[in-house]
């Protein structure tokens, strides 16, 4: 448990450094680790689709949705070149559609609770993730996605067209 832990540790951190491999990576493995983990004996279950203003305001309390979806923004924003509203959009998108993604995938196998609500923790941790995005573009951050490690070697033209 601990490999695959590390694993999606190093995944995360290469994808937040905006190694694109890294990222897809992190995203193809995260959609089948619930299949992986009950030996892809799939055992679908109903999803709960329903739910009163009370277990919404519950749902807020799910903090580790919320740090795991504002990290997962933070990913996919550092996989676009530049940090501007469209690409918060479109991150944002990613976002919610993975957070759909994993209710199904616990619904389909069982592992878990697929739970609409648990949508509402995920886009509490987009808005964390697009604010720390918005304070990181302002002291100056700027993604440099890429799907290599050229980065480590400090090239500051990897982006540039070969001019010959």
């Amino acid at each position: 448990m601990w490999l695959l832990f590390l694993g999606f540790l190093a995944l995360g951190v290469l994808s937040l450094r905006g190694v694109r491999w890294a990222f897809v990576a992190f995203v193809v493995l995260g959609l089948l680790y619930f299949p992986a983990k009950v030996g892809f004996r799939l055992d679908p279950h109903p999803c709960q689709l329903t739910f009163d203003s009370s277990l919404a305001a519950h749902s807020l309390t799910n903090y580790g949705h919320i740090v795991l979806f504002a990290l997962f923004f933070l990913m996919t924003s550092a996989q676009f070149r530049t940090a501007n509203w469209l690409a918060s959009a479109w991150s944002a998108l990613a976002t919610t559609v993975m957070g759909a993604l994993v209710e199904i995938a616990q619904g389909v196998t069982g592992e878990g609770n697929c739970r609409l609500r648990d949508l509402i923790p995920d886009t509490l941790g987009i808005l964390a993730g697009a604010i720390i995005v918005s304070l990181l573009t302002r002291v100056g951050w700027r993604p440099r996605p890429t799907w290599s490690f050229m980065w480590w070697r400090g090239d500051q033209q990897r982006h540039a067209p070969d001019r010959e």
